[in-house]
């Protein structure tokens, strides 16, 4: 071990032994060629791995308690990992697995960045980053980062990573849907050495304090990082001791290698080889522009095991917050990956070394410009969207059925700023989606309420922990009703949750991440899962009811379009659908909703069974209207199945399919007029232009697909 404070230099310098391992990798395809340990002993091989887990699940579990922020605490937005001393993960806890890799980018662009000989790595050092461009979605997603030393060398490094709640950006919360520029997303600390001899810098903690509204969350999460990182040194410090530092460093590089094979393995047996195609997309509205961003996905299933993943015809990267990192974007891949394929395999360096990802600079899932904001990513969670169900398709063509999947949705919350219920400042965002609808699979339908595929082990928080942290309150929190994806197995619905505005000065309230699309999809003929909206109530009669005691509706009841609050209560309502809500100060007694995520559809919806579509609308998962409308189920007046009604619907929708309907080449002849005379809605028409311009390998498959000249270009009336 070293004396904290002590500072040290490697023998070999450890951005050459990056380059050196990198290398080596490119060269033979392996991590390390021999598995020398487990061959050796492979029930102390496997041990010894379950101790290094137990470790990092240790720290994870501590810091969780140890943070006050409802982020961490409640919802779980906490990860943890050991890393060598090049970077590489060895193994990493439960938790948030978009960050996977985003700490292992951090410790290697330090390495590349010259910090072992320009800034110096001493035993104590604790090195914070929250620059998105280095490891991280969102200037939210914190990371600290602290290194192991032994007899005077890095044998590796602890590290852990929350999502904080407040960054002190042009909008409270750090979720801004109209930021144009970096310099709105809050304070950006990349790669700082915030602490030393295991104790925080008092002056960064000042700028801390002065830089955002809520410094106690920046501040409790850094502790708990630390708490967590120091733990996993502490442990492993112990380890070395018993089993010495070669064994270890070596049990950590045939772990990597390890999963990796395993990896390989998992893909050539469950995935069908060949080239899959699909396609995630984002829209939005912003002020004085509709934007629609495009991610289509080739993925090839490779004989030896292994996947490329190509993103040529990415929309590009731009001065709107609409875009992600390419460390955001490979987190969502990976997190994808491991959810749908590699769920029972170790994953570190070696689930990441399977994959070949490639994203085109300039594009807004790979910005070349620093100064673009990142702050909602919804082009990279469309790519998850869309390598989830190339995953399911590869599934399907090797006869797999319990593993195909539609997808899940993007969610929304909303944030809040200005003064809490205690009359300290506030910034800060409710992040209760974490419990969204899940997809419908090929043999069930989606789990209501249940998770987020960017967070899967993630909770949606209590409801009276959430009144304590901000001070919204809860008027009912329930399923969304029609929020999932209709088909034969319907997708799993999201919260919404009805709030009512306190008595509180200077209190404003906006909301993010909606859209005027889906953004999950349906699978083999389900519909995707509904758009998300919020409702703001003004001048209601919230005030008489609760002064009476009255009773409130639960919900939005059967209409949807006209729900049973606005009914009940009156007065002005907002539906705010496709844009966000900017952070506004609603009056007392106001109310606004929020809705989580809904999961995809699968299947075609009139072969679902009747009785489960009765047994929805008795329980509020699914309307009437729908009921009738989409799945041509009769109900009778007690709400049971009428048969022979249910069977003639049916049979009337058939036969309207089969005269509405129009040959596949006749369809695709009158697209393709559509497209050589550029009749598009004016976002997809942009969104197109855009694509086109950028990728030529984009372009041309777009003219061979559709059998255009060769100089055929889109028509651009802005030019004429």
């Amino acid at each position: 071990m070293l004396e904290a404070g002590a500072s040290t230099r490697s023998k070999t310098p450890l951005k050459d032994r990056l380059l050196l391992r990198q290398a080596r990798f490119a060269g033979t395809g392996h991590y390390e060629v021999e598995l020398a340990l487990k061959k050796e002993d492979p029930i102390n091989f496997e041990l010894l791995y379950t101790k290094l887990v137990q470790i990092v699940f240790n720290a994870h579990e501590v810091a969780r308690l140890v943070s006050a922020s409802p982020m961490t605490r409640e919802l779980g937005e906490v990860i943890f990992g050991l890393y060598t001393p090049e970077g590489d993960a060895i193994c990493l806890s439960h938790g948030l697995l978009v960050h996977v890799h985003t700490v292992s980018r951090m410790i290697k662009w330090m390495l590349a960045n010259d910090y072992e000989e320009k800034v110096g790595f001493k035993a104590g050092d604790i090195f914070f980053n929250n620059d998105p461009y280095i490891g991280g979605a969102h200037a939210l997603d914190q990371m600290i980062v602290i290194p192991i030393f032994w007899e005077g060398e890095i044998i590796g490094w602890a590290a852990g990573l929350t999502h904080v709640p407040e960054t002190g950006a042009a909008q409270p919360g750090g979720y801004g849907a109209w930021f144009r520029t970096r310099f709105e997303e809050g304070l950006f600390m990349p790669c700082v050495r915030i602490g030393e001899h295991d104790t925080f810098n008092h002056d960064i903690e000042v700028m801390v304090d002065r830089s955002t509204r809520t410094s106690v969350w920046w501040h409790t999460d850094n502790r708990a990082k630390f708490t967590g990182a120091r733990m996993i040194r502490e442990e492993v410090q112990r380890l070395v001791a018993s089993i010495g530092r070669e064994r270890y460093a070596q049990a950590a590089s045939e772990y990597i290698e390890d999963s990796l094979r395993a990896a390989r393995e998992r893909v050539r047996r469950l995935l069908r080889p060949g080239r899959y195609r699909e396609v995630g997309w984002r829209g939005t509205i912003i002020p004085g522009e509709e934007m629609l961003l495009h991610a289509p996905l080739e993925m090839t299933v490779r004989e030896n095991g292994s996947l490329v993943l190509d993103w040529e015809g990415l929309s590009s990267a731009g001065w709107q917050p609409f875009q992600g990192s390419l460390p955001c974007m490979e987190g969502l891949v990976l997190n994808g990956l491991i959810q749908h394929v590699l769920f029972d395999a170790r994953h570190n360096e070696g689930t990441l070394l399977i994959v070949d990802l490639r994203v085109p600079p300039g594009t807004c899932c790979n910005p070349d410009n620093i100064l673009y904001p990142t702050t909602l990513w919804g082009p990279a969670y469309a790519a998850g969207v869309a390598t989830s169900q190339a995953l399911s398709r590869a599934y399907y063509a090797g006869g797999y059925l319990e593993e195909v999947h539609a997808s899940s949705a993007l969610s929304s919350g909303y944030t809040a700023g200005g003064k809490d219920q205690y009359g300290r400042p506030l910034g800060a965002h409710n992040m209760e989606f974490a419990a969204a609808g899940m997809p419908a699979q090929a043999r069930m339908d989606g789990l209501d309420t249940s998770g987020v595929e960017f967070n899967p082990e993630g909770d949606m928080g209590d409801a009276e922990i959430w009144e304590q942290t901000l001070p919204p309150l809860y008027l009912s929190r329930g399923p969304r009703i029609d929020g999932g994806g209709f088909g034969k197995y319907r997708g799993g619905n999201g919260i919404q949750s009805w709030y009512a505005m306190p008595d509180v000065p200077d209190l404003e309230i906006g909301s993010f991440g909606s859209a005027p699309i889906f953004s999950a999809p349906g699978l083999m003929g389900g519909y995707p899962a509904s758009a998300l909206l919020m409702w703001v109530g003004h001048d209601t009669r919230l005030k008489e009811y609760a002064e009476k005691g009255l009773s409130l509706p639960a919900c939005e009841g059967d209409d949807v379009a006209n729900p049973a609050f606005k009914q009940e209560l009156g007065g002005r309502w907002e539906a705010v659908i496709g844009s966000n809500y900017p952070a506004t100060r609603l009056k007392p007694y106001d109310i606004f909703t929020a809705v989580s995520g809904d999961g995809g559809g699968f299947g075609d919806p009139i072969e679902r069974d009747p009785e489960a579509v009765a047994a929805d609308v008795r329980q509020g998962h699914t309307s009437k209207r729908a009921a009738r409308e989409v799945y041509a189920v009769a109900l009778q007046a007690d709400g049971m199945v009428d048969g022979p009604q249910t069977e003639a619907l049916r049979q009337r929708r058939r036969e309207q399919r089969r005269k509405d309907g129009i040959p596949a080449s006749e369809y695709r002849a009158r697209m393709r007029e559509r497209v050589q005379r550029g009749e598009f809605a004016p976002p997809v028409k942009r969104m197109y232009l855009d694509v086109l311009r950028k990728s030529a390998k984009f372009a041309r498959e777009f003219r061979t697909f559709w059998n255009l000249p060769e100089d055929w270009t889109m028509p651009d009336e802005t030019k004429e």
